[in-house]
């Protein structure tokens, strides 16, 4: 695993007087209206840690009313970005060998940026609540294979090695299921000490081997446990810069246009007074440039014409007569093969750059021809429609943004920064709702290989695959802050028109079900959806899944949504869809509702998830392997009881989850079950790594059910 981005927030930057901390997904969409704060938002995670150095510019970046005290308060030394990102395993073990902690301390790391560029690097989060059991097996396991090699070991008497290998094996057996808590650790720690101590005598050898090879990893993680600071050092600071992602943002500012006038480029590339739209062009300019492998002057000087003009000039510099003055024909033969060569530098990057895109752009099949004289560079594209050359302006708007777009990922993305994160401002804002559909997929694709956020108020770019990472922007009216949220309900009045793209997509989502023939499923809310697409998932992956109708789980904002829902996505002759219903009092109720009302004839397409689980209020989480949600809950709520000690074993999750908050005054929040659902989705390897077969073969026969033709 790269590093990866996990949170961010942002401070006195532009219209943001302080964010909420911003969670990251592999694909994360920030929806929103216009002047709700999306676009600083980016702009200033942008400035973290840019590709192209783009510079922070106070007058433009500090909150304008305040900046009349800028200098005089010395708010250059004020962070205007802070951002956790999760580093990779092994930079993990890199780090923690040279500070001397033990790895889980400083798997997180915090970054922050001042207005003066410099950088605050720390490790905050070196308390550690709990330990997954595996890491303690692995830690054994390794020991164990360490000790049984060792001359060592293989010298003392059969009864020792016997009597240690025992002594070892009942430890392990004796590790709780899930969590190693600070209390395991420690009785852990004092019983090996005892055994070393009863055992060993005046040996040296056996007694070293554990101290370094057991009992000080333990100790670390004791020292975890007690939150132990941990002292970075500069060489560590300047490694962890050069570790964390760096960051591609692009908007429409960058588009080009098709005829590039080179002596106003080079002009542009010397200045650094440009403003915010103009660099964004010159930025995209350099980029394409640096494709065809020619810079702007070399092409403006490649395009003049065989005879040079001679100037000459008197003591005040003042010119006072030109004179033409004639090439030798080895200097034009030179210039010739020169021009020669730029005409095949630019044909080959124009057919490099079109076999390149037809991978991306999937609405037409284009042909791109680059060409420049002495002060011009064109670009003109083609297609099979139409063959004749049109210049790129004469394309439309949305081609125009993803050919810029397409260049600045191709080559900021390939100049040695392979671990980047993509901040995509109101994409293809110029494209036709089915090209927009098509970028949701292409963002899907493109977030296997690259962290991505974009922001966007289209609902046909609202992936409803991916409704656990979305969130909604907007500004609180009471207090003038720009607001993010993962509850996605209309239950909040400041939310509700920046939420609208994600209900404008639900429609659309109903609509796919009735033009594409796909297999609509409604569900309570995000979070059904979410655990219900994981287990899809799952059981495609392994082949049990074989139905040939797209199957939709459609989110209707509760019982309440079920009605008008169902009547829009009825088929032609009347069938209606099926519905899964959580089991607790409320489903409960409104299952005997439907089947005493709308699917009197059709009862059996309305299920319950007790259905399947057996007779008691299970809901949608109780699908979910609960050793998988157990340390979500533990580490997303941190409380001096844990969870996991609170669970009763076969009782409905949820309830118990609550009941656990009120008891230790854990305020959950609103659409706390979508928070939950969305870091689950983001775990899934490791959520269906713990389903075991009798859960598997309850969902395959959720899913033969909800299959099933009638």
């Amino acid at each position: 695993m790269e590093t990866k981005l996990d949170r961010f927030k942002v401070y006195n930057f532009r219209s943001i007087e302080e964010s909420d901390w911003i969670e990251a997904s592999d694909n994360s969409c920030l929806v929103g209206t216009n002047e709700a704060g999306k676009t600083n938002l980016l702009i200033a995670l942008w400035k973290l840690n840019p590709v192209n150095n783009e510079p922070i510019i106070p007058l433009d970046d500090f909150p304008r009313h305040l900046y009349s005290n800028y200098k005089a308060d010395n708010h250059s030394e004020d962070v205007f970005i802070a951002a956790d990102f999760l580093l990779k395993e092994k930079f993990q073990e890199e780090i923690a060998r040279e500070l001397k902690c033990d790895t889980e301390q400083i798997k997180r790391v915090l970054v922050e940026r001042r207005y003066d560029g410099k950088y605050y690097i720390k490790f905050p989060y070196s308390k550690v609540e709990s330990y997954e059991t595996e890491t303690v097996r692995e830690l054994f396991e390794s020991f164990e294979s360490h000790l049984y090699g060792s001359e060592t070991f293989l010298k003392e008497s059969t009864d020792l090695q016997d009597s240690i290998k025992a002594f070892l094996k009942s430890k392990i057996e004796k590790f709780p299921k899930d969590l190693f808590s600070k209390t395991h650790t420690l009785e852990l720690n004092e019983s090996i000490k005892s055994f070393i101590q009863e055992n060993f005598g005046k040996k040296k050898n056996l007694p070293e081997i554990f101290e370094l090879s057991l009992i000080k990893k333990l100790q670390k993680m004791i020292d975890a446990f007690d939150g132990k600071p941990i002292q970075s050092t500069s060489e560590i600071n300047q490694k962890v810069l050069k570790e964390i992602p760096k960051f591609v943002y692009y908007s429409d500012y960058g588009n080009l246009d098709s005829e590039i006038y080179l002596p106003r480029v080079i002009e542009d590339f010397g200045r650094d007074d440009l403003s915010e739209s103009a660099r964004a062009k010159a930025r995209t300019l350099d980029v394409l440039f640096k494709y065809v492998k020619l810079s702007p002057t070399e092409i403006y000087e490649l395009g003049n014409e065989s005879n040079t003009i001679v100037e000459k000039v008197n003591q005040y510099n003042q010119v006072v007569s030109t004179e033409e003055k004639e090439l030798t024909e080895d200097e034009i033969r030179e210039w010739a093969d020169k021009k020669r060569e730029r005409g095949i530098l630019l044909r080959s990057a124009a057919t490099q750059l079109t076999q390149k895109f037809k991978k991306w752009w999937l609405q037409g099949d284009y042909i791109f021809d680059f060409q420049a004289d002495g002060r011009h560079f064109r670009i003109n594209v083609s297609d099979s429609l139409r063959p004749e050359p049109i210049e790129l302006e004469g394309r439309s708007r949305g081609l125009q943004w993803f050919f810029s777009f397409f260049l600045v990922f191709l080559v900021e993305t390939k100049e040695g920064h392979s671990n980047t994160i993509l901040l995509l401002d109101e994409p293809g804002l110029s494209l036709h709702p089915i090209a927009q559909y098509d970028l949701a997929k292409f963002f899907r694709k493109l977030s296997e290989d690259n962290q991505l956020i974009y922001t966007s108020h289209s609902p046909f770019l609202v992936d409803m695959e991916n409704l656990g990472n979305v969130k909604a922007v907007f500004v609180d009216t009471k207090t003038g802050r720009t607001k993010v949220s993962s509850n996605l309900r209309y239950n909040e009045e400041d939310a509700e028109k920046s939420i609208f793209p994600v209900h404008a997509a639900l429609g659309l989502t109903v609509s796919d079900t009735l033009l594409l023939g796909c297999l609509p499923i409604l569900v309570e809310g995000p979070s059904d959806q979410i655990y219900l697409s994981l287990i899809k998932r799952h059981l495609i992956g392994k082949g049990e899944l074989k139905n040939t109708k797209e199957i939709v789980f459609i989110p209707t904002g509760g019982v309440r949504g079920m009605g008008p829902v169902t009547k829009l996505v009825s088929s032609r002759d009347d069938s209606l869809p099926y519905v899964l219903l959580d089991s607790d009092s409320v489903g409960k109720d409104y299952q005997k509702q439907l089947t005493k009302g709308r699917y009197r004839d059709e009862k059996d397409k309305v299920l319950g998830v007790a259905d399947f689980l057996g007779d008691k209020d299970y809901e949608i989480e109780d699908l979910i392997p609960v050793t998988s949600l157990i340390p979500i809950i533990d580490r997303q709520y941190r409380s001096d009881q844990y969870f996991e000690d609170y669970y009763k074993k076969d009782e409905p999750i949820v309830d118990q989850i609550e009941a656990w908050a009120t008891k230790n005054n854990i305020e959950l929040g609103k659409g706390w079950k979508v928070e939950i659902a969305r870091i689950a989705q983001n775990r899934f390897d490791k959520v269906m790594e713990n389903a075991s077969k009798e859960m598997e073969d309850n969902w395959k026969k959720l899913f033969d059910k909800l299959t099933t033709e009638k």
